[in-house]
């Protein structure tokens, strides 16, 4: 009995870190947005293009460690599809 409830204390300390850090990958996510809305406006294009460029594969990273594995994924197409419309490999 006892190692019934502590396999499931496990499971549900380990089901809420799992949240907390996906808490923690959105939080990331959405403070990168607002200082892009912030400076962008002020920045030229190439910029701006060199800036998303460098953001996204940071947040793949993070995806990595941090988010669920379909996230991960979703951005890692992301940036194969950039890198195929630009011919890199």
């Amino acid at each position: 009995m006892v190692e019934t409830s502590a396999a499931a204390l496990e499971a549900a300390l380990q089901k809420e870190a799992d949240e907390c850090r996906e808490e923690r990958f959105y939080w990331i996510c959405a403070c990168i947005t607002l200082i892009d809305l912030a400076t962008f406006p002020h920045l030229g294009f190439v910029a701006v293009i060199c800036i998303f460029l460098i953001q996204i594969v940071a947040l793949a990273a993070l995806a990595r460690k941090y988010a669920d594995e379909n996230i991960a994924i979703a951005i890692d197409k992301i940036i194969a599809s950039i890198c195929d419309r630009f011919g890199w490999k």
